[in-house]
């Protein structure tokens, strides 16, 4: 903080000293943030060679031309948030920025003053919900920055006034500064957002941006500690995106505008994380959408291209190459956020892209992971993931010892999602209260009624409990983990689930319990979208696309097979159709240890 005081005092002193050329001096040192001396020859470059960054430029272009006729944004509110306003002003004036920066035609640099100028209007930015503010305070920021030569002086100063008072300035009630306490993505999207928009318009104000700066660089590190030690981002597939897309903007942002980045780049895991990134999205295109993942279907990721820069290893983009060569029509997460993936896929050399050669994962942390896949080429690969962890992270649902699988182009097992917080809050519902009995435990899908784990005494997971990686399997055809399930189950003195996957395709699910004081009632879950059938009192058939899956338990003898609908019993629950929940039931008596092996078997033919 000190080293960034002292320049950010110089260049105030510097202003005071030479006022009569300080517009010129403002001039030079713009643009300042991630954008860097021929980026934009390079991008230039690499869309006229590359198919794959021809057509994310060409998503640019569309939707930025569709902006050309659209009105600015008004302060709207959904609910608490101003989020979603926020978050349209980002991509229109980034991607306005970006074509101005990429064609020269003023229009762009046009239409995105109007945004600034009409997000500048604005009372305020809503900071009781802090990540609006971040995210309008970094669209301005980019804006300002990247379009600074284009804009007139006065826009320019009305600009910076409201990224001062209505972004920098909003940071100083301590009941909404929370998230500098946190390690969870609003450290880092608030951090982020604070940084970018200290560092456009510092030498305005050099002591309150020294300090914004300064304090980023003193709390950021606890949200970078959640990567720690292998990679994993406990908030799940789309948080990942969100939470480390911000990450990189300051670590890229106080590279170019401070020379360095105090090393917040070399935090354990988050490099790493581009790995576990690579290993989420299953050869179906679907990802193992854990926690508030929305969506099960996977996305483009060009935050990938930045890790692949970063490291020289371009396998960590291979795979997201492929995605956005072949989707249609075309996805991407956080596609706000584009225009700067193509300053960082242009640093790469995609001619040294390869799949990746491994074939199973395991990632220690908050959320512990395993993930198995066949193969990188194919779509009908089989893939098996299967987490541990504790409801009581961020975003966390009660899902320890769940998992997904894949075999035959098909996936059998699955997690139903998250669901949409506006339509649960505007019920009433306390959607982030934490405890044991909060509301977020009464939600269906958030629950372990709806996970593929075990349950017990039809209780709810411990919220303060976690489900710990004990022993990791990966020789001799076979692949897997055992989780200690003990300290998130109520009723038992010891409880350990092993997943494991023989020879590429059969999976075996063994859950040991030995009950506690009292006697327990066993139930073993798996969500499914297949049609699933009783065959006897040990087996389950199920149909989908065509294949077969034969789920059966294999010990002890008194199991008791079920088929369960997945409507949900409360009516703020979003509905699950096409699905359901298949398992069996068992009872352990007071302190007797059983052994509950469930086998998960392909059937070869076609239908």
């Amino acid at each position: 903080m000190r080293r960034l005081l002292i320049l950010f005092m110089a260049i105030g002193c510097s202003f005071a000293a030479m006022a009569s050329s300080a517009d010129d001096i403002i001039a030079q040192q713009h643009p300042r943030l991630i954008l860097h001396e021929g980026d934009m020859a390079a991008v230039r470059d690499m869309v006229a060679k590359d198919e794959a960054a021809a057509r994310l430029h060409q998503f640019i272009a569309r939707r930025t031309n569709k902006y050309l006729a659209e009105p600015v944004q008004t302060r709207v509110m959904e609910g608490r948030r101003l989020l979603t306003i926020s978050r349209r002003v980002f991509e229109r004036v980034v991607f306005c920025a970006y074509m101005y920066l990429y064609t020269g035609d003023a229009k762009y640099a046009s239409r995105a003053e109007a945004e600034m100028l009409a997000a500048s209007s604005f009372a305020d930015w809503n900071p009781s919900h802090f990540l609006d503010v971040a995210e309008m305070t970094a669209a301005l920021a980019i804006g300002y920055d990247w379009l600074y030569d284009a804009l007139p002086a006065r826009s320019r100063r009305t600009i910076a006034d409201a990224v001062i008072r209505k972004g920098l300035l909003g940071a100083e009630s301590d009941k909404q500064m929370w998230f500098y306490r946190s390690g969870n993505n609003w450290n880092q999207v608030c951090n982020g957002g604070l940084a970018m928009g200290a560092l456009a318009v510092g030498e305005l104000c050099p002591d309150l941006a020294a300090a914004i700066v300064g304090k980023a660089l003193e709390t950021n590190p606890k949200a970078l500690r959640s990567y720690a030690p292998d990679g994993i981002y406990p908030e799940g597939y789309g948080y990942w995106a969100y939470g480390t897309w911000y990450e990189v903007l300051l670590i890229e942002a106080l590279r170019s505008a401070c020379g360095d980045s105090s090393g917040l780049e070399k935090s354990a895991g988050l490099v790493a994380s581009a790995e576990f990134m690579n290993y989420m999205v299953a050869p179906s295109g679907c990802c193992f959408n854990f926690s508030d993942s929305a969506k099960a279907l996977a996305v483009g990721n060009p935050l990938l291209y930045w890790f692949a820069a970063e490291t020289g290893d371009m396998s960590l983009a291979w795979a997201e190459r492929q995605r956005i060569s072949s989707m249609k029509p075309l996805r991407i997460e956080s596609a706000r956020m584009l225009p700067f993936a193509m300053l960082f896929a242009a640093r790469c050399d995609m001619s040294e892209a390869r799949p990746m050669d491994g074939k199973c994962w395991y990632g220690r942390g908050e959320m512990p992971l395993f993930i198995y896949r066949s193969g990188w080429t194919k779509s009908d690969d089989t893939y098996l993931a299967a987490k541990g962890g504790t409801p009581s992270h961020s975003h966390a649902h009660m899902d320890a010892g769940s998992f997904v699988y894949e075999w035959g182009g098909v996936r059998w097992a699955i997690d139903l999602g998250s669901q949409n917080y506006h339509a649960l809050e505007k019920r009433g519902i306390k959607l982030f209260a934490k405890g044991q009995n909060s509301d977020r435990w009464s939600i269906f899908r958030l629950n372990n009624q709806s996970h593929g784990t075990i349950m017990v005494n039809d209780r709810p997971m411990r919220y303060e409990g976690k489900a710990e990686m004990v022993e990791t399997y990966s020789e001799g055809g076979r692949y897997g983990v055992k989780f200690d399930m003990t300290p998130v189950l109520f009723d038992v003195e010891k409880a350990y689930r092993r997943i494991v996957i023989y020879d590429t395709a059969r999976v075996v699910v063994e859950d040991d319990i030995t009950a506690g004081d009292k006697p327990c009632a066993i139930r073993w879950t798996m969500t499914t979208a297949a049609v699933p059938r009783i065959v006897d009192s040990r087996t389950i058939e199920l149909r989908q696309n065509g294949r077969t899956l034969i789920v059966k338990a294999l010990s002890p003898t008194k199991v008791k097979p079920f088929v369960l609908s997945n409507n949900p019993p409360h009516d703020y629950d979003e509905p699950n159709p096409d699905t359901s929940r298949i398992g069996f039931t068992m009872n352990a008596k007071r302190g007797k240890r059983v052994v509950l092996r469930v086998e998960l078997q392909p059937v070869e033919r076609r239908d």
